[in-house]
């Protein structure tokens, strides 16, 4: 059509004048330019129906897998820092490392007349406790626990302190939801000490504070101290044997477990899950929404609905005991503690 059109102006340009030949070539570059438009779109549509639609257009792939979300909160910083208490006047000493996503504090809560020293050290790498104390008498005769030096991330309901929280475990957050990988790295020393445990404690509330209904959720990964003794009967009631997933030293192994439970109509209650095989050094890495699930089995039928509560604080550390009169010394060392997405 180009051709035929340019081919009629060269006739008629030859037999007219000189503005005639502008204007007829002016109308050739417009016919021109409206061929090539169509062709173009022409292309275009065609390209758009293979699915081609220029650079614009990306090649379908395979589904993107989330990526994975991972916060280190031990390691954290290279500040010194240092809790010590040495009397019961500073039982509830505690102090903040790194960005201020993890506090640290010795808490002997349960030794009323004592001497020596119980303190948690951060020393930029790692996370240090030590025992060095004797005791002659405990607040609570009963309960087979002198204290509890421990790294705390969130709102911690026994301290009404908070640390700094971030995905992908902000805190609160309701039970049902919280699914990140809590991940250790850890060594015990028991030396002279009864450990109670070596565990986690994970906090469940309706809000703030603790009331009937909340609940306390201990997952013990080591212990010396035989589980009758530390949960007797009837204090304590069997709650069922269960199995969590679970990567020990990078390996992913079923970690049978133990469930005792305590029901407190008038405050909180406390679930203990212990692993039935102590685990004394190494990494342990397993899902919080593993041990939810198996809290929903083992609270079924008490009015104790875990599903309906908020996931406000996860503490790490260890409950010692021993005799009175007697100097105690253990310690642990905690050389990663991390949270990551699942």
């Amino acid at each position: 059509m180009v051709l035929i059109v340019y081919l009629t102006y060269l006739k008629r340009a030859g037999s007219e004048g000189f503005m005639a030949r502008w204007v007829w070539a002016a109308v050739v570059a417009i016919i021109i330019v409206a061929v090539f438009a169509i062709v173009a779109m022409t292309g275009q549509r065609q390209s758009v129906s293979n699915g081609t639609m220029g650079s614009r257009v990306q090649t379908p792939t395979s589904a993107s897998q989330p990526q994975r979300v991972e916060v280190l909160l031990i390691p954290n910083g290279t500040t010194l820092v240092r809790a010590i208490s040495r009397s019961p006047a500073e039982m509830m000493a505690a102090y903040y490392i790194g960005n201020g996503s993890v506090m640290i504090t010795p808490y002997p809560w349960n030794m009323k007349s004592w001497r020596g020293e119980v303190e948690t050290v951060y020393n930029g790498s790692a996370l240090i406790a030590k025992i060095n104390a004797s005791y002659s008498e405990k607040y609570n005769p009963y309960a087979p626990v002198l204290g509890y030096p421990s790294a705390r991330y969130g709102c911690d309901p026994l301290f009404g302190a908070c640390t700094a929280t971030e995905p992908p475990l902000k805190l609160p957050l309701p039970a049902t939801n919280a699914d990140a990988v809590i991940e250790i790295d850890y060594s015990i020393q028991p030396g002279n000490c009864d450990v109670t445990d070596f565990s986690y404690d994970i906090w469940f509330t309706k809000g703030p504070g603790l009331g009937p209904g909340d609940l306390e959720l201990m997952l013990w990964m080591y212990y010396t101290t035989p589980l009758s003794q530390s949960a007797p009967s009837p204090y304590w009631s069997s709650a069922g044997s269960y199995t969590a997933s679970a990567y020990v030293n990078g390996n992913r192994v079923d970690m049978p477990i133990k469930a005792f439970l305590h029901i407190d109509r008038s405050s909180w209650s406390v679930l203990i899950l212990a692993f039935e095989r102590p685990i004394k050094s190494g990494s342990v890495a397993l899902s919080i929404g593993d041990l939810v699930r198996i809290a929903e089995r083992a609270l079924n039928g008490t009015g104790i609905n875990i599903d309906r509560l908020n996931l406000v604080s996860i503490d790490v550390g260890i409950e010692f005991d021993g005799p009175p009169n007697k100097l105690l010394s253990c310690s642990y060392e905690i050389y990663r503690w991390a949270l990551a997405s699942s």
